[in-house]
């Protein structure tokens, strides 16, 4: 992905010149390996929201992004100022999220690129797109690379794992007669594997008994008896509400597969179509990271507050848009808020 910079370059200069782009490579550089440190939920977040909002509207970025973004590129180019150079923020940021979250995924499911790819999945995708084709093009590969990892990590995270055999125990008598033992030891790695797939298990039939119920637990009704838009963004909250992992693209399937019409809202629509049942959706995902951070959760805040004055309120998403959405925001304000379940 370092190799698309000069060609987003462009985006703030016709004629960037080698030392230009090695500059803000460095800069990009140290920034990634900066913000692939921060451990806090909160934090990256804040960050996230950061990030989102230099790739997006007109550009104009936070100025604490902007001091950190000059403070990296003045190592490398003493005169740079990101005042005269507004856009070069979004350029760094955008291409340091990219070299952050292009790593391999692991099995947790939960690391620090896992919390930035998907936050920026979120809080990207609720952007109006860019008339600027250039700096479109570069927000688009930063949602892009986060939708790939974060659907990446969710199937990685709930692969089984093989059991293996225990090991040999041995115990030993010391010379005062006390006996120790390598137990713990024989047998801690199956131990361990048996407990991570039996909570893969135990995930996946809590999940398929709630597709059996067909019934909304949350509101008190059957998902047949409510409008397809409210049908399917409860579908999509209850539904994170029963994995020990971010989703992946089956549980997406799966909460969309009831679409019959598929209506066209924006958000002032949907939530005249939630109507009273808003508070109930809302008490089961709200918290204090979806309060404080709108635009990653911009959906959730809406349900908790009636806010629609947001960027991309105004765009009209199909039912099970805003379905998916429900999921992958309640998911991620679940795991930011609780932690990531032990497996």
């Amino acid at each position: 992905m370092m190799d698309n910079l000069p060609v987003h370059m462009r985006i703030s200069s016709l004629t960037p010149t080698n030392d230009d782009v090695d500059a803000r490579r460095a800069a990009i550089q140290e920034l990634s390996t900066a913000w692939g440190k921060i451990r806090d939920v909160e934090t990256i977040l804040a960050k996230v929201e950061e990030i989102a909002d230099s790739l997006g509207g007109d550009g104009q970025r936070y100025d604490d992004l902007g001091a950190e973004v000059q403070s990296a590129v003045q190592k490398h180019a003493s005169a740079f100022l990101y005042e005269e150079s507004p856009l070069d923020v979004g350029i760094c940021a955008g291409m340091a999220a990219i070299t952050m979250i292009g790593g391999a995924p692991g099995s947790t499911g939960w690391t620090t690129a896992d919390v930035y790819s998907n936050g920026l999945w979120s809080a990207l995708s609720f952007q109006e797109p860019i008339g600027e084709a250039k700096r479109e093009r570069l927000r688009q590969e930063v949602l892009e690379a986060a939708q790939n990892r974060s659907r990446a990590v969710a199937d990685k995270a709930r692969e089984r794992v093989a059991v293996p055999d225990m090991g040999d125990l041995a115990v030993t008598i010391d010379e005062e007669g006390k006996a120790s033992t390598t137990f713990k030891k024989s047998v801690g790695a199956t131990v361990e594997n048996l407990r991570r797939n039996a909570a893969l298990d135990r995930e996946e039939l809590d999940f398929l008994w709630w597709v059996q119920l067909n019934r909304s637990r949350l509101l008190g009704k059957s998902m047949s008896s409510m409008a397809e838009p409210l049908r399917l963004l409860a579908s999509g909250i209850e539904a994170a509400l029963h994995l020990r992992r971010m989703p992946a693209d089956v549980h997406f399937d799966i909460v969309s597969r009831t679409i019959e019409e598929d209506p066209e809202l924006d958000l002032i629509g949907l939530l005249e179509v939630v109507g009273e049942d808003r508070s109930k959706l809302a008490a089961a995902v709200s918290t204090t990271f979806s309060s404080e951070h709108a635009t990653v959760f911009p959906l959730i805040n809406a349900l908790a507050t009636g806010e629609t004055d947001v960027e991309g309120a105004k765009i009209k998403r199909t039912a099970s848009a805003w379905g998916g959405r429900a999921l992958l925001e309640a998911g991620l304000s679940r795991m930011s808020d609780l932690g990531m379940p032990k497996l």
